[in-house]
């Protein structure tokens, strides 16, 4: 077939407008179907179903269970559904109003459709397990007949009663947490200081000249830092005079190792303990105040401000002790991950598990740096087992010690709050191996539909009709 330019320009332009047709066809397929009303409260009666008092009633209720994180509850009495079916008609209105907070899924939808004496119960994931299809059936077999005998509210408070009967006991609001800075504002400016002061050391970087003025201003800050903490002119000279001579000690690490005489090589040494100590001190008090505000143990923040200092010590005490410190570094790191993971996973299974998370890391550390130290042997060329490398069997052993605390991390996150609750129960001894082989099963496939559908309601629920 030959198309001129002409004739390839005109075919173009139909494959264009056909284009620009199908995706309206598209768009109106996708815009089709009944106005959902607006949610402009959480009782909605498009039906007049209810007096004012009534509804005043509902939504008094609705919103203390919403106030007391138990769940979002809504009721919609509609005029119809517009040739949707009922269950059709409440996912949408569900999805619209977007039901549930985004990180729980717990949203109710109490639908009412007095003309065709219909009702439907649409549940969020969050609420499955605590209102399964079974059960909001048999609470809908009481709803309908007072629906159509004109009891609608009579109904729905004994609907509402069997709701809150049901679902978790919401979280008390966190006390506000007062800190060792709110209750001694005094300590404010100190605090400020001494953390600030991290900041003096920056004319190091210019040369060695700068620990000069690096000296004068950590004297400063520390001795104003003293003199507002202990409110004592005392405390105060003797700060500055501590901070004074240890920039002029740092500053020797800019000066050539065998240029300096044997007095200043240990002085250098000195300098850089004290300067890891106080790396330590500065960082384990910035990390702490922000830790205690927020209600959480103080050990997170002692390991990572380590974990820092110990970086620092490699990289100031080079040569042989570097290569002891970098070991020290990666046990560190891999006993702090450990710990967190092993401690988040045995939270639901185990009131206090501190312990057994530290006795996991603790052994987790200890073969992982046992592989590490027979690694540096093997690349001196020894060797065992035939010439195979041992360090790799400790490396597995460690990887398993760790790998069943990494899937109940991962399960606990895909599940929420639903599956840590349940395998709560089944550890305190309220199920059997079938049970949680079939708990696995749901939250891998809820885990499933919510990837696929992208939506926090999957149609669980029950609806009646007349």
């Amino acid at each position: 077939m030959d198309i001129r330019p002409i004739g390839r320009r005109r075919f173009f332009d139909w494959i264009a407008r056909l284009s620009l047709c199908w995706l309206a066809c598209i768009a109106g397929a996708g815009a089709a179907g009944p106005e959902v009303p607006a949610a402009t409260s959480l009782v909605v009666d498009e039906a007049g179903a209810l007096t004012t008092e009534q509804r005043d009633a509902f939504l008094a209720r609705l919103k203390t269970l919403q106030d007391a994180g138990r769940a979002q509850v809504a009721i919609l009495v509609a005029k119809g559904t517009g040739g949707l079916a009922l269950e059709e008609y409440a996912l949408r209105v569900a999805e619209e109003w977007k039901l549930g907070r985004a990180d729980r899924d717990d949203g109710l939808l109490v639908l009412i459709v007095p003309s065709m004496n219909g009702a439907r119960l649409e549940v969020g994931y969050g609420l499955e397990g605590v209102i399964p299809d079974a059960r909001a059936a048999q609470w809908l077999d009481d709803l309908i007949p007072a629906l159509r005998n004109g009891g609608l509210a009579g109904g729905l408070s004994r609907l509402l009663d069997r709701v809150e009967a049901v679902l978790p006991p919401g979280k008390a609001a966190p006390k506000e947490r007062r800190t060792i800075l709110d209750e001694h504002e005094e300590y404010g400016p100190a605090f400020a200081l001494l953390i600030f002061s991290m900041f003096a050391i920056f004319p190091m970087f210019v040369g060695r000249w700068g620990s000069i003025p690096a000296a004068l201003m950590l004297a400063v800050m520390w001795g104003g830092a003293a003199w507002v903490f202990w409110d004592s002119s005392s405390a105060g000279y003797t700060a500055a005079a501590v901070a004074l001579p240890l920039p002029l000690l740092w500053g020797l690490n800019a000066m050539d190792e065998y240029s300096l005489p044997a007095p200043l090589r240990y002085a250098k040494l000195v300098g850089n303990f004290l300067a890891v100590l106080v790396f330590f001190g500065i960082i384990s008090l910035f990390v702490g105040v922000g830790l205690d505000a927020a209600g959480e143990p103080l050990w997170p923040g002692l390991l990572f401000s380590g974990m820092l200092a110990l970086g620092l010590a490699v990289f100031l005490f080079p040569g042989e002790p570097a290569h002891y410190l970098m070991l020290a570094l990666r046990s560190g790191v891999h006993f702090t991950f450990v710990l967190v993971l092993a401690y988040v996973a045995l939270i639901p299974l185990n009131p206090h598990p501190a312990q057994p998370a530290l006795f996991a890391a603790g052994l987790v550390t200890a073969l992982a740096a046992l592989a590490l130290f027979l690694e540096s042997r093997e690349k001196g060329g020894w060797r065992a087992l035939g010439g195979r490398r041992v360090s790799l069997v400790f490396y597995a052993l460690a990887a398993l010690v760790a790998l069943p605390f990494a899937l109940l991390a991962l399960f606990f996150s895909v599940g929420g709050e639903d599956a840590t609750m349940q395998v709560a129960q089944l550890a305190a001894g309220g199920g059997s191996i079938a049970g949680i082989v079939m708990l696995a099963a749901r939250v891998g496939l809820i885990a499933a539909v919510k990837v696929g559908l992208g939506g926090r309601f999957g149609g669980g629920g029950a609806g009646r009709s007349d």
